[in-house]
């Protein structure tokens, strides 16, 4: 890749480009994990108002919102690529919020382009509903909500020449101007982990099994292990068994120096529990005893087809290329070439492998879903802990009615629902403790709420764990009450009203 710039933008491009029209990919450092939960979609909303802005065009273009970036892709010739690109950068510098209620409309219908969302729940486990805990939580309505403020400072401070990077197949074209607003990269946090979740499982709502594992940015090991254990647990659940879909594999940027894996299955109706044990038991044998020599001449072959390895001769495709130059510019993440991955894959041994699970273990994450009890204990031997953030009536002592102020259901309410169906809240002086009609407990701190939804008279509280919890004042005495203890509570700037 060769270098240079182009009015303050940083700009990669390949000296030796290939025949056909050139591919030009202008990439902001910017994506749904930099989003919080009040301004959830903002990233796609302006991808769409640019868009829109261009209209039809006689050549290839599309774009895409990702988990870590933003991408505008055009393919033509050199003086179209030079119209498009000045084009998606005047738009993000005067920004065409005039198509707003269009692309609102637009985006509301279609999924949100991200990753397989069969990836996100151990994401939102480890997390809760910040960073790439978020990717979880888009829904088709959240765009309606956004303020044309939200979208323009989202613009300012992510959109920017600093936070760009444009990625060529080919020189600079001639006449190449990029236009956007000034601005430096933005500073990124190091995301924060929830307390008491890293080498755990816990249940949440889905109907998938999945797990969660970290390793360093470029960690051959941490490859083909995923690599193994996906096939391993592939072999025995679906084609041995029959009880689960193929396993899938999806990779999350946690910062420049670290991956987030998460392996997925969706088990059969009633299979669940043995899904989870056999991907949790896999993982710890192959901790334990590492793969075997076949195992890892399989998972070398299989790199070789990916990196399109034939002959001694390496190479990836003009976009694999492209994104990888992409990720190294704006996250610092460390660049090998095919033949150099190659060969660090083939050096990998079943003791590497071993070690790498070992250490990702100790923070792993197993999410099942709800009413499964699978057994998984620690490399040791002993009971992995459950982190649920539901608390079991029995399991758990019950917080003490003294704790604060208790809102039963109301007398019809109980007359008519069934016990099981009922519930209650207990408000105390840091926050609410839900309490269903089983008598199981989940707390809501004021201090951790990502977001509160008005919902006509009640409110839908996005907690610190991740959960969406329906607050029913119509369903308990002295609700009114409740409903304006917790709007006390929460900041402004975290509250959505119908309105």
């Amino acid at each position: 890749m060769q270098r240079t710039s182009a009015d303050g933008v940083t700009v990669l491009w390949e000296a030796a480009p290939g025949p056909g029209p050139r591919t030009a990919v202008l990439s902001f450092g910017t994506g749904v994990r930099d989003e919080t939960a009040p301004t959830l979609g903002v990233t796609h909303l302006v991808e769409a108002l640019v868009m829109t802005h261009l209209g039809r065009r006689p050549h290839e273009f599309t774009s895409s919102v990702e988990e870590e970036a933003t991408h505008f892709i055009v393919k033509g010739t050199p003086a179209e690529i030079t119209g498009f690109l000045h084009a998606v950068c005047s738009a993000l510098r005067d920004l065409p919020t005039q198509y707003t209620e269009h692309a609102t409309r637009l985006l509301a219908l279609h999924a949100p382009r991200t990753c397989d969302h069969r990836g996100a729940e151990p994401l939102s486990a480890r997390y809760g509903p910040h960073g790439l805990g978020l990717v979880l939580h888009h829904d088709p309505d959240m765009y309606a909500r956004l303020t044309t403020d939200a979208v323009r400072t989202h613009v300012a401070a992510r959109f920017t020449r600093g936070n760009a990077v444009l990625a060529l197949d080919g020189p600079p074209p001639a006449g190449l101007t990029l236009p956007l607003p000034d601005g430096p990269r933005p500073d990124r946090p190091a995301p924060r982990l929830r307390a008491g979740v890293p080498g755990t499982w816990q249940h949440r709502l889905v109907d998938t099994v999945s797990l969660l594992l970290t390793s360093r940015a470029h960690e051959p090991a941490a490859v083909a292990a995923c690599h193994v254990l996906s096939h391993r647990v592939e072999h025995l659940t679906h084609d041995t068994r029959g009880i689960a879909d193929g396993v899938t594999v999806h990779r999350f940027l946690r910062d420049r120096l670290t991956f987030d894996r998460v392996l997925v299955l969706r088990p059969a109706e009633g299979h669940a529990e043995e899904a989870a044990d056999i991907l949790w038991n896999e993982t710890l044998d192959l901790a334990r005893r590492g793969p075997t020599r076949q195992e890892l001449d399989a998972f070398t072959e299989h790199a070789r087809a990916e990196l399109h390895c034939h002959d001694g001769r390496c190479g990836h495709d003009r976009w694999t290329s492209l994104q990888h130059a992409l990720g190294s510019e704006h996250f610092g993440i460390p660049h090998h070439d095919p033949g150099t991955l190659l060969t660090q894959y083939a050096a990998v041994t079943p003791q590497d492998v071993a070690d790498h699970l070992q250490r990702a273990l100790t923070d792993a994450v197993l999410v099942v879903p709800p009413q499964v009890f699978p057994r998984p204990t620690t490399l040791r031997g002993t009971p992995l802990p459950n982190s649920t953030c539901w608390r079991v009536h029995g399991e758990h002592p019950a917080t003490p009615h003294t704790s604060g102020t208790r809102f039963r259901s109301t007398p019809l309410r109980r007359l008519i629902t069934p016990r099981d169906e009922s519930g209650e809240y207990l408000l105390t002086p840091w926050g609410l403790v839900v309490r269903d009609g089983n008598r199981d407990e989940h707390d809501i701190r004021f201090d951790e709420i990502a977001l509160l939804r008005h919902e006509g008279s009640g409110r839908i509280v996005l907690t610190g764990c991740g959960c969406d919890l329906h607050i029913h004042p119509d369903h308990v005495a002295r609700g009114e009450r409740l409903i304006a203890a917790l709007d006390a509570a929460v900041p402004a700037h975290l509250v959505h009203t119908d309105a």
